[in-house]
């Protein structure tokens, strides 16, 4: 069996330097200038790429995109759900909807679909407000204000399409929860699932918790969670599989619950299809063959084994100079000669590693404790160099 994993980021590369390390030969589409180190690129055509590749091999999707797009419509041997059930990704509306349905935990919700009834609903809701995008919006879809007339000018814009470039419908209207986030992913086949690591990820650009949201400028794991709160967390994954199937579904793949813990209990912000990034990296790096395995039996519907963390793993992630509005790109990349490097927005030029996104490199280190792992992260992040590097000091601290 050969490994095809679709993306381009750091979490790609992670997937695919995992199972390198097994000894599986691994194809990206169209990966990036780290990924060809660890496989073999490709280019990314749609449904002519995923027919090409034989049957017995299996794809991997790392971003939603590909999800929403439907290519386990196309091909069996996706690992990840068809388009109808990656909607819980794709729709926020849907993905609220689904939750009443099935008596779901999460916050209270109103949808609106125009300006006018945006207005008027908004009135069941105290400050602050949460208003969602419906659908995918690269992270920049969730809107937190104080102000209600602020909160009406910005949603409206967002539901005409005048708020983000190529986003526009619909919208949710969230209750705010105060409490502490949590990101729980687990592999899953049917209503049989397996909870991965706990990881904690650090959304805003600068140190504190400051600035602007990002994709994810760092992680650590495995984050210690209480044994009842384990059990809440998986009753809202077997409820959602249930859900799923009663939609008249299968889910195979990975699934995200993006949780607040608000008075001991765990409520759903949001659902993803696919595996977190910075998350990913960290959970490949605690224990590749167990994530591995985890994967290959999920994707086989045989029996999946927790994923046991070794130890500690720190991410700290490199980012481009004006990221996340305007990443300079460009910029030549020197590399330490040793070290673990998972590659994100890095491009080949002249034979010379250039920047060529947001997020360019996660720098990762392992040790038997949290403040080893992190050490080794942050002696490996100084030893990168290129013009305009942006990375935040304050990550496991």
């Amino acid at each position: 069996m050969r490994v095809h994993i679709l993306g381009s980021g750091g979490r790609e590369h992670a997937i695919g330097w995992a199972f390198a390390k097994q000894g599986y030969e691994v194809h990206f589409y169209p990966g990036n200038a780290g990924t060809k180190r660890d496989g073999t690129n490709h280019p990314y055509e749609g449904e002519k790429t995923l027919k090409a590749i034989p049957e017995e091999d299996i794809v991997i999707p790392g971003s939603e995109e590909f999800l929403v797009e439907g290519v386990s419509n196309w091909r069996s041997n996706v690992f990840g759900p068809v388009k109808e059930v990656a909607r819980l990704e794709g729709s926020k509306v849907y993905a609220k909807r689904f939750m009443k349905k099935y008596g779901i935990r999460t916050a209270r919700f109103e949808v609106a679909e125009t300006p006018e009834e945006l207005r008027e609903k908004i009135k069941k809701f105290s400050p602050p407000y949460v208003i969602k995008a419906d659908g995918l919006a690269r992270g920049k879809g969730v809107l937190i204000l104080d102000s209600k007339e602020e909160t009406i000018e910005k949603g409206s814009k967002l539901i005409i399409g005048e708020l983000i470039k190529g986003v526009k419908g619909p919208v949710v209207i969230d209750e705010f929860l105060a409490g502490n986030e949590l990101s729980a992913m687990a592999v899953v086949n049917g209503r049989n699932f397996v909870i991965l690591p706990f990881v904690r990820d650090y959304k805003r650009l600068m140190d504190g918790d400051r600035g602007p949201n990002t994709g994810g400028m760092g992680s650590w794991g495995p984050v210690e969670i209480p044994s009842d709160t384990i059990k809440k967390i998986e009753e809202l994954f077997d409820k959602t599989l249930w859900g799923v199937e009663k939609e008249g579904y299968a889910y195979r793949g990975f699934l995200y619950l993006g949780l607040m813990l608000h008075d001991g209990d765990p409520y759903i912000l949001e659902y993803n299809v696919r595996l977190g990034d910075p998350e990913t990296e960290v959970i490949v790096t605690l224990n590749p063959e167990g994530f591995v395995n985890a994967v290959l039996e999920g994707y086989r519907g045989g029996k999946m084994e927790p994923v046991e963390p070794r130890g500690f793993a720190v991410d700290v992630v490199l980012a481009a100079r004006g990221y996340p509005d305007a990443p300079e790109k460009g910029k030549e990349i020197t590399l330490p000669e040793e070290g673990l490097i998972f590659f994100a927005g890095v491009a080949e030029k002249d034979g010379k590693l250039v920047t060529n996104g947001g997020r360019v490199l996660h720098c990762m280190g392992t040790g038997e404790t949290k403040e080893e792992a992190r050490r080794k992260a942050y002696e490996l992040a100084e030893k990168v160099h290129f013009e305009g590097k942006t990375y935040r000091r304050d990550i496991a601290l």
